[in-house]
């Protein structure tokens, strides 16, 4: 089989193709019965673009009931035992889907009309176009007495100049719906070309932006004609039938030219004119007439005209594959049919995402694609669908390394706002969501997510997060800080671990205390809060919120608890209770537990400071009085006496006691005692002072000198 018998090539240079009957020309012309009384005005024909994209590839252009009734408009009746293309019908058989046509589910006595409807539909091409082509191959549409040659080659597909008729394409429904086909298939469809099953490179022959010398007969006299081809329809009609008229074929209407003309896209012309009318749909814009150029094998025929009323002075124009966009500030570039919808969603270049800035692009994407535009992306993932990313969102997801991070794809179509609180919206991802409030985008990986939202999300304490995670999330372990908190992730398992909120930061930094043993009571003194817990308090008051362990709590309570010297806890445990030593401070004072033991270390109470921070003292051996000079107070104990006086309050060791006494106490010049001992008084050597002078002890022995 020859390369063009296997590409369906078809010369037509007679006046009707496949009517050469081989006699002169004259004879040639008065097969033109059905020629129209008024011609179409072939002035207006365009060598490089015979029928415009929009009208050529609408498959839809004809319902089959509407294609019935223009049969029957040509033909009036048939010759006496022939049938007639209005009233042929075929059993028809079904033909897989391929790049060009989709799957033709053969019936059972279809019309013509209903074949040539389905094939249209199904391949892409209008019926109108196959009406044209049926006529100008073999008159099939106005004849009166078709023979069976031109059933079986109705469109001259599968019919070479140098060979005869492919017989796998004999037969009516065989030869529609491989012409469509073929028109297609030299379109260059997406599932053609290298590594499929269709590698011939129809695109480069007679090719849409560029000047072909076209022939106008298939003859080495006569002269090529310089064409320079705008649409796919021209391109496909000119790799079917590859002549182009010359003047005088234009010149004669559906009549004969010279001995170089040839007549059939001349034909398709003046048929497609006189029955349809213009060849002209909408024109492809002035401004994207290079784009289209390049890129007319996706956008398909023009389905609106260029409008240009777009902010930033832009305009656009919808093909069938798609839109073409372009601005003052961008360059045109097309947004394809499966992405526009998506960008609709968002104003399209009125909107968020305003115009695209790239093309449809698959590189250095994970499974993916993306079209990139000045206010974000739309991306598209097997397995989670198409997205749109918004610039402030897609920014956040870079960071952290796109598909490739931790984030993974995006999972949900865009950004939701409707449920969210504090005007705040989020962007769902396989790996945690893209929270964003304002200007500000914070990226919640999944594990986080689960305590955000078991703590009520941002219509709660916690509020929205205030940070990026601390490290990578796919490491395990890292911190993330919210309005109203952080959450700690290690290894892998999120908590809470701290709160603005004082009463639940003092719960969750305190999770030695271990489960609660009742509700909060706001029992204690002038209103204070407390929660018992299997291993202490949480006490709430006006020095704060802390946890208070059991150890600490018997002490505090033997002291008479926040209605005596104490008062309420100032501070948390200086370090983990269940380590056993640490301290703890109150208002009025501190308690040190070491080992286990607690007992009150220091405290702002004068007096009990001064017992506290004296154990030389030993026991006490009387009760205080406040029988000195001028109402001053003291206490007897084994070793001294404690002494509190407008100079403060004092151990005075029983040493020094004695001289004391010899100066005459407090009502001599020595006065009253002004600090404590120098030194630990069982060391034997220390000095105290006092009002008018000072004690010094030394091995044991007090000496008295006056200032």
């Amino acid at each position: 089989m020859s390369a063009r018998r296997a590409l369906g090539w078809r010369r037509c240079v007679a006046i009707v193709c496949g009517t050469l009957l081989g006699v002169g020309v004259l004879q040639g012309v008065t097969l033109h019965e059905s020629a129209p009384a008024q011609a179409a005005d072939l002035s207006q024909f365009a060598a490089g673009n015979i029928i415009d994209d929009a009208l050529f590839w609408d498959g839809t252009a004809m319902s089959d009931s509407q294609i019935q009734d223009f049969l029957n408009s040509k033909v009036s009746g048939c010759a006496s035992g022939y049938t007639c293309l209005k009233d042929y019908r075929e059993t028809t058989h079904t033909i897989a889907g391929t790049p060009m046509c989709g799957q033709y589910d053969g019936r059972t006595n279809e019309s013509a009309a209903t074949i040539l409807a389905r094939v249209g539909q199904l391949c892409g091409v209008s019926p109108k176009v196959l009406l044209v082509m049926l006529q100008k191959e073999q008159g099939l549409v106005t004849k009166t007495a078709p023979s069976t040659y031109a059933f079986r080659s109705a469109m001259g597909a599968g019919c070479p100049d140098t060979a005869a008729c492919d017989s796998n394409y004999y037969g009516f429904f065989n030869q529609v719906h491989y012409a469509a086909s073929l028109l297609r298939r030299y379109t260059q469809p997406p599932g053609t070309g290298a590594g499929t099953a269709y590698t011939t490179r129809f695109d480069l022959r007679y090719p849409v932006g560029q000047t072909t010398a076209i022939q106008t007969k298939p003859d080495a006299n006569c002269a090529t004609i310089p064409v320079y081809i705008t649409n796919q329809a021209t391109h496909a009609l000119y790799i079917y039938t590859p002549y182009t008229p010359n003047q005088q074929a234009l010149d004669a209407g559906y009549g004969y030219g010279n001995d170089c003309s040839s007549y059939g896209n001349r034909n398709f012309y003046n048929y497609y004119v006189d029955w349809f009318g213009s060849v002209r749909g909408f024109p492809v814009g002035v401004y994207f007439r290079d784009y289209y150029a390049s890129n007319s094998s996706w956008l398909g025929y023009v389905t609106g005209p260029m409008t240009c009323n777009s902010p930033d002075s832009g305009c656009v124009q919808a093909y069938q594959g798609g839109l073409v966009a372009g601005s003052y500030s961008t360059a045109a570039a097309g947004v394809r049919t499966d992405f526009l919808q998506y960008w609709g969603w968002y104003g399209r270049e009125l909107g968020t995402l305003g115009y695209p800035v790239g093309e449809y692009r698959c590189d250095n994407m994970a499974n993916g694609c993306r079209q990139e535009f000045q206010g974000g992306w739309i991306v598209n993932f097997t397995g989670s669908g198409t997205s749109v990313v918004t610039q402030s969102i897609r920014q956040t997801w870079s960071n952290w390394g796109r598909e490739f991070g931790p984030m993974g794809t995006p999972i949900t179509s865009g950004t939701t706002c409707a449920d969210m609180g504090s005007g705040a919206c989020r962007q769902e991802f396989q790996g945690g969501w893209v929270v964003q409030s304002g200007a500000v985008t914070n990226f919640v990986p999944t594990a986080v997510l689960g305590v955000w939202k078991s703590w009520g999300r941002e219509f709660n304490l916690l509020g929205l997060p205030s940070g990026s995670p601390s490290a990578d999330p796919s490491t395990g372990n890292y911190t993330q800080a919210f309005q109203g908190g952080g959450i700690t992730v290690t290894n892998g398992a999120a908590s809470l671990t701290s709160a603005t909120d004082p009463w639940i930061n003092a719960l969750v930094t305190s999770p030695w205390l271990g489960a609660s043993m009742q509700v909060k009571s706001c029992t204690l003194k002038n209103g204070a809060c407390y929660q018992a817990f299997q291993n202490g308090w949480i006490v709430q008051s006006p020095a704060g919120v802390f946890a208070v362990p059991t150890a600490v709590l018997q002490t505090w309570g033997a002291y008479g608890r926040e209605y005596n010297i104490l008062g309420f806890p100032s501070g948390k445990p200086s370090a983990d209770p269940t380590a056993g030593s640490y301290t703890q401070a109150f208002q009025g004072g501190v308690i040190t537990v070491a080992g286990g033991v607690a007992s009150l270390t220091s405290t702002t109470d004068p007096w009990l400071g001064t017992v506290l921070s004296s154990p030389w003292l030993g026991a006490s051996t009387q009760v205080k009085s406040c029988t000195l000079k001028n109402g001053a107070c003291y206490q007897a104990f084994q070793n001294g006496w404690i002494v509190q006086s407008p100079a403060g309050v004092f151990a005075v060791p029983t040493a020094v006691l004695q001289t004391w006494g010899w100066y005459g106490r407090e009502y001599d010049v020595f006065g009253f005692p002004t600090a404590k001992p120098s030194t630990d008084p069982t060391s034997g050597n220390y000095i105290q002072t006092f009002q008018g002078g000072t004690v010094t002890v030394s091995n044991g022995t007090p000496f008295g000198t006056i200032n």
